[in-house]
């Protein structure tokens, strides 16, 4: 039971700001309804080591501990793509990272392993379940894409020198219209 004490995550929640204003509010609100229990304004780093945040822990009812964590949108979605490497750095191997992250709550003996193993054997042997197709054929939009937008890249040049060509040949027959006397 003394172990359950230190325990200052086991309940978490993220709050996700565009204003500051809105984000030192919250802060408020929280400071005078709850008790807090540490507060590190990651705000302040001389060198940013980990997402700069607003990170707190609040006793939200006897004793009950809730780690908060507040920031900038834009950092939370950096953040979060940042999770991925993370998850990838802690994988086992390859496989781990390619495949279901999670297990089935449902059924989490045979029925599982036996999903991954044929994702698994699937991605090993350019099965329909492999990334390689998949990727294969999103590098083939991609080139389709980028061919398609040089394309129209060169008609607007080639409009570009037909405006500039029928602009100076406007201007030499006003020039030659005004010559004229009748």
């Amino acid at each position: 039971m003394a172990q359950g004490k230190t325990l200052r995550d086991l309940n978490r929640v993220t709050f996700e700001f565009e204003d500051p204003l809105l984000m030192a509010l919250c802060f408020e609100v929280l400071n005078k309804k709850y008790s807090i229990h540490g507060l590190k304004n990651k705000y302040l780093q001389e060198t940013f080591k980990e997402p700069p945040n607003l990170h707190m822990n609040l006793d939200i009812k006897d004793g009950w501990l809730c780690e908060v964590q507040m920031l900038f949108r834009d950092i939370l979605l950096i953040k979060k793509e940042l999770h991925k490497f993370y998850d990838v750095n802690r994988a086992d191997g390859p496989f781990v990272v390619a495949g279901k992250l999670f297990k089935s709550l449902e059924d989490p003996d045979e029925k599982q392993r036996d999903e991954d193993s044929k994702y698994r054997s699937g991605l090993q042997s350019g099965g329909k379940d492999s990334l390689l197709p998949f990727m294969k054929a999103k590098d083939e939009q991609l080139k389709v894409k980028d061919s398609e937008l040089k394309t129209k890249d060169e008609q607007l040049k080639a409009n570009a020198a037909e405006i500039e060509r029928l602009k100076l040949l406007l201007a030499q027959n006003t020039s030659h219209a005004q010559d004229v006397t009748f």
